[in-house]
């Protein structure tokens, strides 16, 4: 027996037998889940199974079934429990109290201990002393010696129940500071796997070079671990390889590496002798796919650097049969994630420090954890009210829309300031020497009441992937995107003859397009729509900032989101900006507490970007209107009318509202309010974050279908929408609706992973007054609920997997016992993410036409690099031309087509004329190819307008703005009908 003192506590090392005094009463079976009655006979414990003997920690059966099966027992002195080895627990009800109150009394008696602990010390020192001494003295008695030495054992045992209690069985200070002994918890565990090696319950970080550990084509092939388990991931022998991730079950079975993830590469991977590896710690269910392949940097054949990866007993077919060299063993592997079962979860020990005086800092006060709980808890809830009164304040401020952008001057009025236009309408300016960059810069939007700011945009042409399925669409983040084809070349242009003859001809066409004459040349099918849009949605955090979207010229310059975060506030802190204009102000938010939790976080960042839809049917150019905004037309350097602001950037524009089915040339302009417009019909073709591909979604939200906005079929929330109907009518007596509380918002709804959840639940509908009536599961479970009326029984009673009302899961909800104690309820997540049109671009035959057959070279191919000499005047002149073009240097047009050398924002990188050398070796003098606002002068026709902002202001939604347009109207109006009538008035 050996003790030392370490702070307060007394931590003592003892032998502590068995005490069987009683043991008898109640006892909790948890194979029955019931109470079963045991006696005692000494250390013989007697029940329903047969006897057991218990001896010391060892509980051994003597007979009946017990005994039968062969099991052994383990007895828990602590928790007042045996332990079985086929999983079963026999827990003693009257003894954890005992146990409770035992230790409530080591609070009171602790002063006294410690002083009886000191004379302990003192007197066994005096024992030692006497019987090591052959001077006389008074003797003490065996008798005396063995009682001092039991009180001195009894009392180890209990500092070292307290001890346990304090580490918990992660041996973790505060691990189990949780509701004593009925949480239990799973104590993650690290598995050991290596290349061509079988993983058994063997492997240790010291074993893990023994050949017990070993994975190959004679293994399982699966390996099944529990959530919260950390894998490690070694590499046995000398063989070299990256190791990488399947995405799917297919590729994994088809050693199909395109659609894998590199994890590790062979220079960082551990070798036999080397200690470095490979980890990754799994937090939820699935099943993940590993394999090995040779580097590229080693292994040039593409079917031997798959050697590691087939199977010798199953190997491949067709083409790269045969091509094996045959050594290598197979290196993939399944990892089967599940989670615990009941057998695995530990019941944290009983304790709550604060009863037992625990007030020296190594261990977690209870009182003071749960306390923390709750601060935390309320500081979580107070964050995420915050957010959502600012973003309905914002809401409250005006519509989801564009808000500024950024402003070089001031002057001396405030229209000369800029608003949502400073060189133009969000800045929009030309990048028509790439191939597939529009070029846009910085701007402010709110998007639901989120306010961000975005970096210079130069977005590019591109859809989402309309040849992804859901699943594939949602595999990546940001979701994967696909370049727009620009039209094709009109016939009578390349058949027109030579360049000069061609140039002449597409004159004519462009003139058709300008002038909207379809008889001149039926230009719909050269010269095509696409609409572009801004979308954002709240993300589920990463550490690293997701890239937006393509852009050639610029992207967000921030390692990480509090990179980015430490980069804006020292901007804001001094009024500089990035020079290169590449931060954006992307918010984060608390937007809920995490399911399972009281005080958990749900933390989400803003994402946006600007991405493209083509337009099914052509938009003829009348439907388009200049804004009637006084500032914009004032700001010019003379007063602008309409007309005249529409020949500029600076115009923004709005579109006739009449639907597709009720358009005509010449149709006039509808005054008063509207509800489905046309650009609720080209919204509604635009797909959110689950792709083109998506099924039909729907909105059940409460138990109330979503229609579209007449009622006559259920609406696709995969797609963006603004109004819909409601099957039933609401409280003003209506059925139709619009998103938000009065706001220009576009929403779909998603299952992308990556997008933020929320939930809610509430009462079902069980009077038979929705769209969907409950069923007998619904009554079953809400009878079940009224029925109970203990708190700790309602809160646990839950069913997943509830599809009536387009629910997810349903629940029992405590109110109390006041107010009708436990009901039941339904319970809806959903994703979301929002939209607003921003312009309309039309595609011209310029994306295709290439007289002078100039070659395009496309990225990591020879002849990119080349196209461009390193000299600062390569294509100013004849003698140092562009060899080719490429994305970034995209002039093929010939010079001729137009008439002018623009003068442009400094912003514009377009150019004037550009020498090219052809296929030939041949130097021609060309243009920029790609999209321009205005194209250059073209000789008969003039400039042409081919991008047509139409985005939404935020201020447009605030009171004082429409009180603002209603004073502009009755100054400015055509004097005729109502307009005169106040006027007159």
């Amino acid at each position: 027996m050996s003790f030392t003192r370490v702070g307060t506590v007394l931590a003592v090392a003892s032998m502590v037998g068995c005490q069987c005094t009683g043991m008898g009463g109640p006892w909790y079976d948890s194979a029955t889940e019931d109470v079963m009655t045991v006696s005692e006979a000494g250390c013989v414990l007697s029940s329903k199974y047969g006897k057991v003997r218990v001896t010391g920690k060892k509980v051994s059966p003597e007979g009946g079934l017990l005994a039968a099966i062969g099991v052994e027992g383990q007895w828990d002195s602590f928790g007042s429990r045996i332990k079985w080895s086929n999983g079963v627990t026999w827990t003693k009800k009257v003894g954890t109290e005992e146990l409770l109150t035992e230790l409530r009394d080591l609070k009171d008696k602790h002063s006294d201990a410690m002083g009886r602990i000191d004379a302990l010390e003192t007197t066994v020192t005096r024992l030692s002393s006497c019987c090591n001494s052959t001077s006389p003295g008074t003797p003490t008695s065996p008798a005396d010696v063995d009682a001092l030495k039991q009180s001195l054992d009894d009392l180890s045992e209990r500092v070292d129940l307290l001890n346990k209690s304090r580490t918990g069985p992660a041996g973790r200070d505060g691990y189990c500071m949780t509701t004593p002994n009925t949480t239990e918890v799973y104590v993650p565990k690290q598995v050991f796997v290596h290349n061509r090696y079988t993983p058994t319950s063997t492997c240790t970080g010291e074993t893990v070079n023994d050949d017990g550990c070993r994975w190959s084509f004679h293994m399982e092939k699966v390996l099944n671990i529990r959530v919260g388990d950390t894998l490690v991931f070694w590499r046995h022998d000398s063989k070299v390889h990256d190791l990488w991730e399947f995405q799917t079950e297919a590729a994994f079975d088809g050693c199909d590496f395109s659609k894998a993830t590199l994890r590790v590469g062979s220079t960082e991977f551990a070798s036999f002798e080397d200690t470095r590896n490979y980890t990754m710690t799994f937090t939820a269910a699935g099943d993940h796919f590993f394999g090995a392949k040779f580097p590229d940097s080693m292994v040039t054949n593409e079917v031997k650097k798959r050697e590691l990866c087939w199977d010798p007993t199953d190997p491949p077919t067709g083409a790269v049969a045969g091509q094996m060299l045959g050594f290598g063993e197979g290196s993939k592997i399944t990892i089967r994630v599940l989670d615990p079962t009941k057998e695995e979860m530990v019941t944290c020990p009983l304790y709550d420090p604060s009863k037992y005086g625990v007030k020296d800092g190594k261990a977690a006060d209870s009182e003071s954890v749960e306390k923390l709980k709750g601060t935390v808890a309320a500081l979580g809830r107070q964050l995420i009210l915050a957010e959502a009164r600012t973003a309905e304040r914002v809401r409250e401020q005006g519509q989801s829309g564009l808000t500024l952008t950024r402003s070089v001057e001031q002057g001396s009025d405030a229209y000369y300031e800029p608003s949502y236009g400073s060189m133009g309408a969000a800045n929009i300016h030309n990048h028509a020497n790439t191939h597939h960059t529009i070029g846009l810069g910085e701007f402010g939007a709110v998007l639901n009441g989120v306010q961000f700011t975005t970096r210079h945009n130069d977005y590019s042409l591109v859809q989402p992937d309309p040849t992804l399925s859901p699943d594939d669409y949602k595999s990546e983040w940001p979701p994967k995107a696909s370049a727009i084809e620009g039209p094709e070349v009109p016939p009578a242009v390349l058949g027109a003859g030579t360049v000069p003859e061609q140039v002449a001809e597409m004159r004519e066409w462009f003139k058709a397009f300008h002038t909207q004459n379809k008889t001149h040349r039926n230009y719909p099918d050269y010269f095509k729509p696409v609409l572009c849009y801004l979308e954002g949605t709240w993300a589920e955090p990463a550490e690293e900032v997701a890239e937006p979207f393509n852009s050639e010229r610029h992207h967000i310059d921030a390692d990480s989101w509090m990179d980015l975060h430490e980069k804006l506030n020292f901007m804001f802190n001094n009024g500089q900006k990035h020079i290169l204009e590449n931060l954006a102000f992307l918010p984060t938010a608390i937007r809920g507490i995490r399911e399972g939790t009281v005080f958990e976080p749900r933390e989400a960042q803003w994402f946006y970007r600007i991405s493209c839809r083509p337009v099914k049917n052509d938009i003829p150019t009348e439907r388009f209107r200049v804004k009637n905004d006084l500032h914009v037309q004032m700001k010019q350097y003379k007063p602008a009318t309409r007309k005249e602001l529409g020949s500029t950037p600076h115009a923004l524009f709005e579109m006739n509202p009449k639907l597709q089915a009720d358009w005509a040339p010449g149709a006039k302009w509808k005054r008063g309010a509207t509800t489905m417009e046309y650009v609720d019909e080209l919204m509604s073709d635009i797909p959110g974050f689950d792709g083109p591909q998506a099924s039909l979604m729907t909105d059940e939200s409460f138990g109330v279908l979503c229609e579209n906005v007449n009622g006559t079929a259920t609406l696709d929330t995969s797609r963006y929408t603004r109004h819909f109907s409601q099957a039933g009518i609401d409280a003003m007596g209506r059925t139709g609706k619009r998103r938000g509380f009065n706001d220009y918002l576009f929403a779909a709804q998603t299952t992308h992973p990556k997008v933020s959840p929320l939930s809610t639940c509430g009462n079902p509908d069980l009077d038979g007054r929705g769209a969907v009536a409950p069923n007998a599961d619904d009554q079953a479970r809400q009878t079940e609920c009224a029925s109970i009326f203990e708190r700790k029984l309602c809160v646990v009673k839950t069913w997943e997997g509830n599809e009536v009302q387009g629910a997810e899961s349903a629940k029992c909800s405590w109110l109390g016992l006041a107010a009708g104690g436990c009901i039941y309820k339904k319970c809806w997540t959903q994703r979301w993410s929002y939209a607003i049109p921003l312009e309309v671009v039309y595609l011209t035959p310029l994306l295709k036409w290439n007289p002078y057959n100039i070659e395009y070279h496309e990225k990591k191919t020879p002849g990119y690099d080349a196209v461009k000499k390193m000299t600062t005047n390569t294509g100013l002149s004849p003698g140092t031309p562009f060899k080719g073009s490429r994305q970034d240097l995209f002039f093929r047009t010939p010079a001729e087509l137009f008439k002018d050398q623009l003068h442009p924002d400094p912003a514009d990188s377009s150019g004037g004329e550009t020498f090219v050398e052809d296929k030939n070796g041949v130097v021609r003098k060309t243009r920029a190819s790609g999209t321009w606002v205005f194209t250059p002068e073209i000789e008969g026709v003039g400039a042409v307008r081919t991008r047509y902002p139409v985005f939404p202001v935020h201020e447009h939604g605030n009171t004082v703005w429409k009180e603002a347009k209603a004073v502009a109207d009755l100054v400015m109006g055509d004097k005729s009908g109502y307009v005169n009538r106040i006027i007159n008035e």
